[in-house]
């Protein structure tokens, strides 16, 4: 079972560990604030507390090892971080030693500096009684993980990008309403009027879109709730507590749109597929993936070349193309390859000779 650590105020910190009986397997730090691959940033503040709660609550720490995957070949007593005499010291002191011992691990021999001390740990208490709730001594909480099916170099969780969410977002919206992959948790990603999803499992689904696989068991991956709404968002998504209205949900369409479309249902729903959710940032992704950068579809405008930066870019939009307006059903899905990619100039001369005559 896989928990997030809480601070004193009850608020989650970013460090998650598992429970195996009376084993605490403490997970290592990883990235850099601020990209999308970071995990469990706040390892020392939340280690340091994890100690200290132990020795309040008089729970004994009877060894503590390094258990990253790349040392597991040695034997125990050569991973060990805490001696017989460090056991009974203070718990500042317990912390002091294992991140010293850590940062040896795997240093040369005649290497002054470097080495990691955040890594992944195994801690070893003695046994509780049975109406002694571990997790409560702690301080933690229940996370949900995902398991992907093989090991990855934590950069390549970087490549998780707007098409993997989109692409996500779409298979989840072909399963049965009564899926247990589409029940809602305490949050609500907002897809359309009609459908919001877990957050937590399309960004799973996005992970198995980036490489390219199922979900499995091999690989235990955990990040914050923060940091999986935050990539989700900047995919185009809302996040909204389970239940709650959108503050804005009207189209976000111009004045001369909104004109043109008044009392017309299907350019109002052609308007709308345009602006879905995610669908821009997907398509987006999905060119530059393919092309290496973005174009005008229609006139061949590069508005980096065009603009001398890449805040050129910004003039490139999505317009539905592949079904006309008069042939859509209600029912119809759109897909990438609907859309393409269009400089602001050529999708409003697209739209006005869409406009009756």
């Amino acid at each position: 079972m896989s928990y997030q650590v809480l601070n004193d105020d009850g608020e989650a910190l970013d460090a998650h560990l598992d429970i195996e009986g009376n084993e605490i397997i403490f997970h290592s730090r990883g990235g850099k604030r601020g990209q999308a691959s970071a995990r469990n940033l706040d390892y020392g503040p939340a280690l340091r507390l994890l100690l200290a709660r132990l020795a309040r609550a008089g729970t004994k720490i009877e060894g503590a090892w390094l258990d990253s995957d790349e040392v597991l070949h040695l034997p125990q007593d050569q991973r060990s971080l805490l001696s017989e005499q460090d056991l009974v010291a203070a718990p500042l002191i317990q912390f002091q030693f294992m991140s010293r011992r850590m940062q040896k691990f795997g240093r040369a021999t005649d290497a002054a500096y470097g080495g990691s001390r955040v890594k992944k740990l195994r801690i070893r208490i003695e046994h509780l009684a049975p109406s002694t709730e571990l997790t409560s001594i702690l301080g933690v909480k229940a996370v949900l993980v995902s398991r992907i099916t093989k090991s990855l170099p934590t950069n390549e969780f970087e490549e998780v990008d707007a098409e993997h969410i989109w692409l996500a977002v779409q298979h989840l919206r072909k399963m049965p309403q009564e899926s247990t992959f589409a029940v809602v948790g305490e949050y609500e990603l907002i897809v359309d009027d009609e459908l919001r999803l877990n957050p937590e499992v399309v960004f799973k689904l996005a992970v198995n879109e980036a490489q390219n696989s199922t979900a499995r068991s091999s690989w235990l991956f955990s990040k914050t709730t923060r940091q999986i709404h935050g990539i989700l968002k900047n995919a185009g998504f809302a996040i909204v507590r389970r239940g709650a209205h959108l503050g804005n949900e009207a189209i976000p369409i111009s004045e001369g749109d909104r004109a043109w479309a008044e009392g017309r249902p299907k350019l109002i729903l052609h308007l709308k597929r345009e602006r879905a959710a995610g669908l821009a940032r997907a398509k987006k992704q999905s060119f530059l993936r393919k092309h290496g950068r973005l174009l005008c579809e229609r006139c061949g405008l590069d508005p980096i070349l065009a603009f001398g930066s890449a805040a050129g870019e910004a003039c490139i939009e999505v317009h539905h193309k592949r079904v006309h307006i008069r042939q859509m059903s209600i029912g119809h899905q759109t897909s990438l390859d609907d859309v393409e990619c269009l400089c602001a100039n050529c999708h409003r001369v697209v739209h006005a000779l869409l406009k009756p005559k």
